[in-house]
């Protein structure tokens, strides 16, 4: 019946299908805009990320410089269980020969062998003690540590230190060891005025002072070291008197403090010449020769003549070296080894002669430092991994035109092509079942016009007789399916035997490689064509994001109004139905009376 509409459920039934009705009609034609909108955006979202994908390749593909892609070099060995090599691009191409006659080592000196718990004959207290570690440094200099090592009460039991506490605490003492400067204590003024340089492994800063008191000019001093980084610097205050402390924070690098113009570096007692901390320098370690015993072993961090250890010496009253024998001073006495603890003669473990790696190197007798050499091939490492013996064969050391790598490049070349051209391809095409979301799109189009232009067009600039274009590298194109390897041989001998042209063919000023950067190149970036397109579009959206909020109010208001009609309808209803009731139950009493 007509009344069973205009029931709650009813009403509600009638507005909910005036809201499904306006919203089909008003705002899915609108929601649908925008998800095309959207879906565009989307689309040069993946376009853009596949285009900068490319250029990368396309910048390292363009490049003639001889360190390019194109000049990749590979190294082999014919025994790598004597040497290996690896060359970068660049590498100066050739076949050398190499007898490895000596391996390089590091300089290393032990102490004498002592019985573990025993009492310490020299060090008989509690004290500070120091000593200085000197090293080559590689370039026929030195580098210099100054160590200090103390040993505290709480290493001394029943009245003494035994021998392997003392070596551990010397261990400790170079393995944590930094370069410090610690200047003179100084009180007052100074007269002087000028400036001296820092040397912090080869970068050198200048320092300014100017006449004063020493707290002053120290405070000054200190915040332009403290510019200097890896270089931490402070004034240490004793009531009136002052130090200037400088430490290095790693102990890789040096510092050098010279050049003062005035007089203030030596009114502080400050000379240093390439200071390092010991643990740049050397390592040391405690370890058990035999049961019960102790040695300690002081090992150059770098191999070689040139990084060998030059000096061992106790400093002023310090006796730490001369505990474990390893005063050594200048001298280079040898190692021996005997069989009973404390029997040991402490020294170097080899000869300066053995320290070198020495090879025959394409018939020419050659010594080096280390094991790793870089500088007899140009571009080239080689690692030295074992000492020949007289009947192995001269190992053969061979750096050509890397292959593989170059192919390789080119392959990945086709394949980001490809991503980018089947992308565009399938988003601009229709089929029987669906359009495409950039269908008819003139950037999307444009960029799919370039792309085939440049892959099958020959290059401008190269003639005919040389290799002008993808086809006679083997790549062919297809216009459906894009680029395609179709003869890997033919590339190869390219890369062999044309190499020049083939660089040309990507990098000359038409170059496919070239080309393809700057003609994509605007498309990119934010003041680029995407970025412009994408920009349109958003506006668009917000457009109408903003016409579909205004409908669906419309929509709203109107479908409460509807409401409010239907539910006035219904109180009416209910009164005409109050009312025949009423008349119908009158009209019964009445003719039953």
């Amino acid at each position: 019946m007509a009344y069973d509409i205009l029931t709650t459920s009813g009403i509600n039934n009638l507005v909910n299908s005036y809201i499904s009705n306006e919203t089909q009609k008003r705002v899915t034609p609108l929601t649908n805009r925008k998800s095309h909108y959207e879906n565009i955006i989307s689309a040069y979202s993946t376009i853009s990320g596949k285009l900068d994908t490319f250029k990368t390749l396309l910048s390292d593909l363009k490049s003639a410089a001889t360190d390019s892609i194109f000049y990749s070099k590979a190294a082999t060995s014919s025994n790598t269980d004597f040497a290996t090599a690896v060359s970068s691009t660049g590498a100066t191409e050739g076949n050398n020969t190499i007898r490895i006659n000596q391996l390089a080592k590091n300089d290393a000196v032990l102490s004498i062998d002592m019985n573990s718990t025993a009492a310490s004959a020299v060090i008989t207290a509690p004290g500070t003690h120091e000593f200085t570690i000197k090293t080559g440094d590689g370039k026929g200099g030195e580098f210099i540590s100054k160590v200090s090592v103390a040993f505290d009460a709480a290493d001394f039991s029943a009245g003494y230190i035994t021998n392997e506490t003392l070596m551990t605490k010397i261990q400790n003492a170079i393995n944590t060891d930094k370069a410090v400067v610690l200047s003179s204590s100084v009180t007052g003024s100074t007269a002087s005025s000028g400036s001296f340089v820092v040397d912090l492994n080869g970068t050198e800063t200048t320092i300014n002072y100017s006449a004063g008191t020493y707290s002053d000019v120290l405070d000054s001093i200190v915040t332009q070291l403290n510019d200097i980084d890896g270089i931490t610097a402070e004034k240490v205050v004793n009531g009136s008197d002052y130090q200037l402390k400088i430490t290095v924070n790693d102990s890789s690098e040096y510092i050098t403090i010279k050049n003062d113009t005035g007089t203030l570096l030596t009114e502080l007692g400050v000379n240093v010449t390439k200071e390092k901390g010991a643990s740049g320098l050397v390592n040391a370690s405690v370890f058990t020769p035999l049961s019960g015993s102790s040695q300690l072993r002081i090992t150059a961090a770098e191999s070689g003549y040139d990084y060998r250890i030059t000096d061992l010496s106790d400093t002023g009253s310090g006796t730490a070296l001369a505990a474990v024998g390893l005063n050594l001073g200048a001298a280079r006495q040898s190692f021996v080894q005997n069989g009973s603890i404390g029997d040991d003669i402490p020294g170097y473990v080899y000869t300066t002669d053995l320290l070198n790696a020495k090879i025959d190197f394409n018939g020419v007798n050659v010594e080096r430092n280390s094991n790793v050499i870089t500088d007899l091939i140009s571009g080239t490492t080689i690692n030295l991994k074992s000492v020949m013996q007289a009947g192995d064969a001269d190992v053969n050391i061979n750096v050509t035109k890397d292959v593989t790598k170059i192919k390789d490049k080119i392959n990945e070349f086709v394949t980001k092509f490809n991503d980018l051209y089947s992308y565009l391809r399938n988003q601009t095409k229709t089929t029987n079942t669906s359009r495409g979301t950039l269908r008819g799109d003139s950037t999307a189009t444009a960029l799919i016009s370039l792309l085939n232009t440049i892959a099958y067009s020959t290059v401008d600039g190269i003639a005919s007789n040389k290799i002008n274009t993808l086809s006679k590298i083997g790549i062919t194109f297809n216009i459906d399916s894009g680029l395609s390897l179709s003869d890997s041989d033919q590339l190869e001998d390219a890369i062999k035997n044309n190499l020049s042209q083939v660089v040309d063919l990507f990098t000359s000023t038409n170059g496919i490689a070239a080309k393809l950067y700057d003609s994509i190149s605007p498309y990119l970036g934010a003041d680029g064509y995407i970025a412009k397109t994408k920009s349109t579009y958003d506006s668009t959206i917000s457009s109408l994001n903003d016409s579909i909020e205004a409908a669906q109010t419309r929509i709203d208001k109107n479908a409460s109004a509807l409401r409010l009609r239907y539910q006035k309808l219904q109180v009416q209803l209910a009164s005409i139905m109050s009312a025949q009731n009423y008349f119908s139950l009158f009209s019964s009493s009445t003719t039953g009376y």
